[in-house]
């Protein structure tokens, strides 16, 4: 087994953890361990069991797509959601309790990666309390990964076993459990062992949840009339009076639900609504009042109008955003735009073309006017009008150039509804797919210096 490929963190002897020659209070490894069964829990585990989860990087690993590797990010900790009192979800912000990464060599941790075969990832476990880099997850970019193959690591699996230290378990010696320390090659069918399965529960529970009810989207109404995402890492795509939450592209199960449910306090019909990712807050609008929401709370002391809080705006917006590139505020409303610098903060002032400007002079191949747009966990920016969505260039003010083209209808891309007659998707079907730049030239930089002057 010399040369088997393995996890990075070295076995210890349960009945005696100082046999280890590596023990060290100040890393994963050198934790106190406790014999339970045949499966050993290191001595710490989370005082919560909702937790958040991040992938560090924009392309994590050249092997997968960015979309995929976070597919299997989510499968992998949801065998471990469905055997115990877990939940997991991912955040966009840089405080996720677990942070995914992959890297090669050192990187950052002083425990360095040896190079294909051999150590294939590491994790580290929960501490009381917490600290930087616990529950982190780091895998190595050397290694070949793969999904759905025998060629290559299978990184569902890879990922499974190192959440498991993650979340507190040490190595087993069963040989068929998740957290047996060998890699041993393609499981067509991977699931947890009892062992496990015992080994987590022991540590959080089991799971008692009833199962949602599977999300049941109306494909002859759906229209995005509002959008926007929270502190939590939670993206909502919203019409008159319910919405609807999105996770990797797909409604999550137990929507559409009502405004209120979610947002208790709200009103129906909201106008307008973003995050702001400097403070964590979450603005809504409706007619003359703003809401601001820490996640799906009301902040105390809203609603108050919008002239206190954005002064020289209108009432009646028909939508707002923050654009990624120089994170300004947008707000639409009809066929005008306006700009602000931040929450608290007047219109920008810009004495040649001042604000508000038309919509169509500056955002290219949109309509005159949108009914909602929102910022992706990806950070691109989607904008919504009647049944139809655009996305906008990663770095320019114009629609992005794709197959299919934009506009696209917003039932078949974002909630996979069947083409109905008369619903145009150009001539394509499936799920939400983006297709970006693969060459970015010189003079890029260019120009994303002269964006955040000229608009």
């Amino acid at each position: 087994m010399m040369n088997t490929p393995r996890c990075g963190l070295p076995d210890v002897d349960p009945e005696n953890p100082e046999t280890d020659p590596d023990s060290d209070a100040d890393s994963p490894e050198g934790l106190e361990v406790k014999r339970k069964k045949r499966y050993v829990l290191a001595n710490s585990r989370w005082e919560k069991t909702d937790l958040t989860w991040r992938i560090d990087g924009s392309r994590p690993t050249p092997d997968l797509e960015a979309d995929h590797v976070k597919r299997i990010m989510k499968n992998a900790l949801q065998f471990w959601d469905d055997a115990s009192a877990l939940t997991f979800r991912e955040q966009t912000g840089s405080d996720a309790d677990i942070q995914i990464s992959f890297g090669v060599g050192e990187h950052g941790d002083t425990y360095n990666f040896d190079g294909p075969g051999g150590t294939l990832a590491h994790a580290f476990y929960p501490t009381s309390p917490p600290v930087s880099i616990a529950g982190d997850a780091h895998f190595d970019d050397s290694e070949t990964f793969s999904d759905g193959s025998a060629e290559g690591t299978n990184l569902l699996q890879v990922a499974i076993h190192e959440f498991g230290h993650s979340l507190g378990l040490q190595h087993s010696d069963v040989n068929d459990a998740i957290m047996y320390p060998y890699y041993r090659g393609y499981i067509p069918d991977i699931t947890l062992d009892r062992d496990d399965i015992a080994g987590i529960q022991a540590l959080y529970g089991e799971n008692t949840d009833d199962p949602e009810q599977p999300s049941t989207v109306d494909c002859s109404t759906v229209a995005i009339t509002w959008a926007t995402s929270t502190q939590d890492g939670r993206q909502y795509l919203c019409n008159d009076t319910h919405c609807y939450r999105m996770s990797d592209n797909v409604v999550d199960d137990g929507y559409p639900k009502l405004i209120q449910e979610e947002f208790p306090g709200l009103p129906d019909d909201p106008d307008a609504s973003f995050y702001y990712e400097t403070t964590g807050k979450t603005y809504i609008f409706k007619g003359s009042e703003v809401w601001r929401l820490a996640n799906q709370t009301i902040d105390s002391g809203y609603p108050m109008s919008i002239s206190s809080e954005f002064p020289d705006l209108p009432s009646d917006l028909s939508a707002a955003f923050v654009w990624h590139i120089n994170k300004k505020i947008y707000f639409v409303k009809d066929t005008m735009y306006y700009r602000v610098s931040a929450p608290g903060t007047g219109l920008d002032i810009d004495t040649e073309n001042p604000y508000p400007r038309l919509f169509s002079d500056w955002w290219r191949g949109l309509p005159n006017t949108i009914d909602a747009a929102f910022q992706w966990s990806d950070s691109r920016t989607y904008m919504f009008a009647g049944s139809q969505y655009y996305l906008l260039h990663p770095w320019l003010s114009k629609v992005s150039d794709s197959l299919p083209p934009y506009p696209r209808d917003t039932a078949v891309w974002w909630f996979d509804c069947d083409p109905d007659d008369g619903i145009s998707d150009n001539g394509f079907n499936g799920a939400m797919s983006v297709v970006t730049p693969s060459i970015m030239v010189a003079i890029c930089v260019f120009v994303l210096n002269a964006l955040l002057f000229l608009n």
